[in-house]
């Protein structure tokens, strides 16, 4: 009994060494043969690289030796939705008074090889420039003095406000576009998406200097900028270019996107616009979708290609034109259809393109509808050039994986995905129809459309 006492203690000391030597013995065979890490998957965005000045002016780059220019997108985060009240055209002005300073800016660059295009959205104001590597110095020096020294001169802005008044009065909008800015007036209201980029007359001649001033000074700063150069540019040349000519730019308090929502409306609506010369008569019709950033949004943009399927051969039938879109946008962008249609037509198509908004939103659409829809969707993406991503990201804030990840975002995408989308948006928004034309004529109160909503 007592060497039965003693055995049993030094038996489990005994088994405790053996295990802690054997695994002493594996953590040393680990060490001395770690696991070997995965390699990260190879894209055509892993050239990519991300740098920002001191200021936060913020540089994405990719190297291509193979191009033969280099292209620039420099994007401000400060469009047309920050436009004063009673200012519409507000942000266009800005940049067309930075612009007229120096007239001959594209003769310049021209002069250098190169060429620049400038706009304004709702979201954004950008400029493209596209430039030999060996002159890309050269071509943001004159950029660089447009932007960050010239500042806002009161003759310019003069030149520039009577340049786009008599622009202004000079033109005349199409039934098509007509049509589009009563649509956006009628879904957003006084949300700043319910006017237009250019403003009009009226707006632009009670804009100031001042006005001009204070945009440049809220939005043309560093840290609300971003630039995406790709092209035969090494990224360190980029760098340095920048370094000395957009250094200086100030930087300042970002403006956040903060706006009321717009209202509601909890049944269809139609809005007509009289225009007794026109030809066709122009629909639109639609209601606020979600932001570009939502994980919703490209479910909205399968839900536009399964209406422009399920409408294009009727509209082709009437010699008609159809097309559904989501638009992008930093805050709530409309998905709307667009259709011109003669006249004697309109009222029954314009009742069908609304039953096929309706429908998908109480009964589920097909697999094989579905797969088209999301194929073409993805097609449509992966022929995007990869600058035309990179400026997207920049522009409305996607995640920088956003382009990597998305054709497993579109392939995962469900039916039931479609119907719940199409069910939240007609819960939140009915239907609002634009018909522009000789609506007189052809919209009465017999024939206006009711969709089952």
């Amino acid at each position: 009994m007592r060497f039965s006492k003693l055995f049993i203690p030094v038996l489990c000391c005994a088994l405790l060494l053996g295990v802690a030597t054997v695994d002493a013995s594996a953590q040393n065979k680990d060490k001395s043969n770690p696991a070997v890490p995965e390699a990260a998957q190879v894209t055509p965005y892993s050239s990519v690289r991300r740098d920002n000045l001191l200021n936060g002016l913020q540089l994405i780059t990719l190297d291509r030796e193979t191009d033969s220019s280099v292209k620039c997108d420099l994007i401000i985060r400060g469009g047309a939705m920050f436009d004063l009240v009673g200012k519409t055209g507000l942000a266009s002005m800005t940049q067309a008074s930075l612009m007229i300073v120096n007239p001959q800016v594209k003769e310049e660059l021209a002069s250098l090889g190169a060429k620049m295009d400038w706009g304004v959205t709702w979201d954004t104001t950008w400029f493209h420039i596209e430039t030999p590597a060996s002159n890309f110095g050269a071509v943001f020096e004159i950029v660089a003095r447009l932007l960050v020294v010239e500042n806002v001169r009161a003759e310019a802005f003069k030149k520039a406000q009577q340049a786009e008044l008599e622009r202004l009065k000079a033109r005349k909008l199409t039934v098509a576009e007509q049509a589009d800015e009563a649509f956006l007036k009628a879904i957003y209201g006084a949300h700043p998406y319910g006017h237009n980029v250019e403003g009009d007359a009226k707006s632009i001649a009670t804009i100031t200097q001042g006005d001009v001033y204070e945009f440049f000074r809220k939005f043309y700063i560093a840290n609300n900028a971003s630039a995406v150069v790709t092209g035969n540019l090494s990224h360190e040349r980029v760098m340095q270019v920048f370094k000395v000519l957009f250094g200086g730019w100030v930087k300042g308090q970002t403006v956040p996107a903060t706006f009321r929502q717009p209202f509601q409306t909890a049944q269809l609506r139609v809005v007509k616009v009289d225009l007794p010369e026109a030809a066709n008569v122009e629909l639109r019709g639609g209601l606020i979708g979600v932001k570009y950033t939502e994980a919703d949004f490209l479910t909205t943009e399968v839900i536009a290609r399964l209406l422009t399927v399920r409408l294009k051969r009727e509209a082709e039938a009437i010699s008609a034109n159809f097309l559904a879109k989501s638009d992008p946008r930093i805050l709530a962008g409309p998905l709307y259809f667009s259709a011109s249609a003669p006249a004697d037509k309109a009222p029954d198509f314009s009742r069908r393109a609304t039953d096929a908004f309706a429908s998908l939103a109480a009964t589920p659409v097909s697999g094989v509808e579905l797969a088209a829809a999301k194929a073409e969707l993805a097609a449509e993406y992966g022929a995007r050039p990869i600058e035309h991503n990179l400026r997207d990201i920049e522009m409305y804030l996607l995640p920088r994986n956003f382009p990597v990840e998305l054709s497993k975002k579109i392939e995962s995408i469900t039916v039931a995905d479609v119907q719940r989308v199409a069910k939240r948006l007609l819960d939140a928004n009915a239907l609002t129809v634009v018909v522009a034309g000789k609506v007189n004529e052809a919209f009465n109160p017999g024939n206006t459309p009711k969709p089952g909503l």
